[in-house]
């Protein structure tokens, strides 16, 4: 009798030794994997975050070099009066509008002028021309040439070089 008892106590504990056992090799499975996730999530976001921009940094050169191109063409071949295909861009120009980003003294349109045509500016270069661009699509457009001031970085000396070169 005795021989049993001892037995079933040795039963239970062993019970109680596999029960904790596997609780713990759930336990710590569980934060394994948790870790896991934890660790995974952030670089997959930056990585596919870090791709789209690529991708808009590309498109936006595309752009860019497509509007040049449009406007190399526009100046290289003669009028021709018929009636134009409007189609909108991107960037908010019109295609078969008559309106370009120069007017006729030669001074740059704020409102419709490419990132390269900015960069064209004494004292703007490619940040300040983008800077520009995306204040103008922030704001729908400069109201004025004075405007160009609430542009980041663009104060009362650089305005005053640019004056007479640009308009709205």
């Amino acid at each position: 009798m005795k021989k049993e008892k001892k037995k079933e106590n040795l039963l239970e504990r062993f019970k109680f030794y596999l029960l904790g056992a596997l609780a713990l090799i759930v336990l710590s499975g569980s934060f394994v994997l948790i870790w896991q996730i934890q660790k995974q999530s952030p670089k997959e976001e930056i990585s596919k975050n870090s791709e789209l921009e690529n991708q808009i940094a590309d498109l936006n050169k595309k752009i860019d070099s497509l509007n040049t191109s449009l406007e190399e063409a526009k100046n290289a071949s003669p009028v021709i009066e018929s009636e134009s295909y409007v189609s909108s861009s991107s960037s908010g120009q019109v295609a078969g509008d008559e309106t370009s980003s120069s007017n006729v003294s030669g001074a740059v349109n704020l409102n419709s002028a490419s990132s390269s045509q900015l960069d064209s500016l004494p004292g703007i270069g490619p940040a300040y021309a983008q800077r520009i661009i995306e204040y103008r699509e922030a704001n729908g457009g400069f109201k004025s040439i004075e405007e160009i001031e609430n542009v980041k970085g663009i104060g009362p000396k650089t305005f005053e070089k640019l004056r007479d070169l640009i308009t709205v």
